[in-house]
């Protein structure tokens, strides 16, 4: 039997046969299924696959398996378990941060870190928060100010997809409630292994 490495992954324990060399974000997408944690570069510069080990924010393609045996992993697929999770996902829907997807569980797990340790940021420790996951698809306003308003507990909830909607009235993407919890599939994400 191949060595088994341990750890908490959302709030539950999982065994990893990987070798211990394996990228921790080859080990959460393809052996565990946590298809969320897009891998963008695997050399740490886009910060798509951004987690959270042991209460730190780290890029998951920079760590292998074996360094985080024993740890606790929280992926953007857990956050929604989280209070905090749960007002960045709303927040983020509600400003329409989350544009096509791939840089938003990475930008979701730095705004979690970042307000984890800071619960009154200014724009520019946001914006530096932000900093280590590129986006390439907005000039990051919307995003900005999506951590804003979880960080003041200011967002809106949707009744339904379109609301009761009006021309010029702000309405949630239809996509976007996948793209927050990190369970939208991308062509990448169907690789067969």
């Amino acid at each position: 039997m191949p060595d088994t490495i341990r750890f908490q992954l959302n709030g539950r324990e999982v065994l990893s046969t990987s070798p211990p060399a394996e990228r921790l974000s080859r080990v959460l997408h393809l052996e565990l299924g946590q298809t969320g944690t897009k891998t963008g570069c695997d050399a740490g510069d886009c910060g798509a696959c951004s987690v959270m080990i042991g209460g730190e924010l780290a890029c998951a393609c920079l760590v292998s398996v074996a360094q985080v045996a024993g740890q606790n992993i929280l992926t953007v697929e857990g956050l929604g378990k989280t209070t905090l999770g749960a007002k960045l996902q709303q927040a983020f829907l509600a400003r329409g941060a989350a544009q096509c997807g791939i840089c938003t569980p990475g930008m979701l797990m730095a705004a979690y870190a970042l307000l984890s340790n800071n619960g009154d940021p200014t724009p520019f420790e946001i914006e530096d928060g932000l900093s280590g996951v590129l986006c390439r698809c907005t000039g990051y306003r919307k995003i900005i100010e999506a951590v804003a308003d979880a960080a003041r507990n200011a967002t809106e909830e949707y009744s339904s997809p379109l609301g009761s909607a009006a021309v010029g009235q702000r309405v949630p993407r239809l996509d976007g409630g996948p793209k927050v919890t990190g369970t939208e599939a991308f062509g990448a994400d169907r690789i067969p292994t």
